[in-house]
């Protein structure tokens, strides 16, 4: 039998389940949301605020900023679901439902650099896939995987010690150079977008960058409350705030997120800003973001990170001509199909 579009390994609505709200559904919100795109953490701010529910004693976080406190006492009136609540409820309609989803560069940034280290609050960091051995690695359920397709794109025995740091950069930096719109998480959030299921409740779309700045969290979250009715109590403002930067302060993911955004931003103009010790990803990210910005120039392949942007603009600006060719990792340049497109995507990444 012919599966249909939804059938596919890129959303399957059926995953074991985990830490989220087991209840078919519930009276006041219903959150659909994907690892590492802070549901439960939605969950408890709406609980504790709205005037709806009990208020809740306490905080979410455990010590890498993930909303996992398991000593939490909710109402059950507001649930956190992942996308098997489609598969639990595909009879049911007009629920309400609230889909968070990803829309910036920044967010699927975030995303492709945290969903290791906030799987299961394992601390599984990018940094590990230089920083411990290749045996070490090969033993992790979440790492093994991208140990080998590293080696196998670099040609590296699984026998040597460690990956070099400037391979597994390179290794981040070859997906962010894509199309965003051929990557895998892009395609996942657009089949979650776009679910038939979801047209048929009361759905409202929170953007993931609601969560990198309060001022913009709290604009959208009182639009959410105006949809829903949660009568969230906008009184209590500056305890909003201190939930809030709490989680961020603990997340040092969503701190470089927004760092690398700021230094990419500093390229274009005159100021000078230090660069602080970033995790390998991001630094991928701003090679990239090098590589599709600046013409005919590739990003070094080396160990050391430039120390400030002044640095980089440096690099930019006396790249030797006598070295500048199609970089053979753009399909495209400037709109125009690069001939010397090499990087075959194997889908493993």
């Amino acid at each position: 039998m012919k599966k249909n579009k939804w059938d596919t390994n890129l959303f399957d609505i059926e995953r074991q389940r985990t830490c989220e709200d087991h209840n078919k559904n519930a009276k006041l919100l219903n959150i659909i949301f994907e690892p590492g795109t802070f549901g439960h953490f939605i969950k408890f701010f709406l609980d504790k605020f709205s005037q709806l529910t009990p208020d809740i004693e306490g905080d979410p976080f455990t010590d890498i900023g993930t909303s996992h406190n398991k000593n939490i006492k909710y109402s059950h009136q507001i649930q956190a679901y992942h996308s098997f609540f489609i598969n639990d409820n595909k009879e049911e309609t007009n629920l309400p439902v609230c889909v968070i989803i990803p829309n910036t560069e920044k967010d699927f940034l975030y995303i492709k650099t945290t969903q290791w280290f906030r799987a299961g609050d394992s601390k599984i960091l990018s940094d590990d896939l230089w920083g411990k051995k290749i045996s070490e690695n090969k033993n992790s359920f979440l790492l093994k995987d991208a140990v080998d397709n590293i080696c196998s794109l670099y040609d590296i025995s699984l026998k040597d010690d460690y990956i070099p740091k400037f391979i597994v950069r390179d290794w981040y930096k070859l997906e962010f150079l894509e199309d965003i719109t051929t990557t895998f998480y892009y395609r996942r959030f657009k089949i979650l977008k776009e679910h038939p299921f979801l047209g048929k409740q009361k759905t409202h779309h929170l953007p993931l960058d609601s969560f990198f700045d309060f001022d913009i969290f709290i604009k959208n979250i009182k639009e959410l409350d105006f949809v829903f009715g949660l009568q969230l109590d906008f009184d209590r403002i500056a305890e909003m705030r201190d939930i809030f930067m709490q989680g961020y302060n603990l997340d040092t993911h969503r701190q470089q997120a927004n760092m690398t955004v700021d230094i990419i931003k500093n390229l274009s103009n005159d100021d000078n800003m230090l660069i602080p010790k970033l995790d390998v990803s991001f630094e991928g990210f701003i090679y990239a973001h090098i590589e599709k910005t600046y013409r005919f120039i590739t990003a070094p392949l080396t160990n050391y990170f430039f120390k400030d942007t002044n640095e980089l603009k440096s690099y930019v600006k006396n790249y030797p001509e006598h070295y500048k060719a199609m970089n053979p990792l753009l399909p495209t340049f400037n709109g125009i199909p690069n001939p010397f497109y090499l990087y075959a995507k194997d889908g493993s990444k």
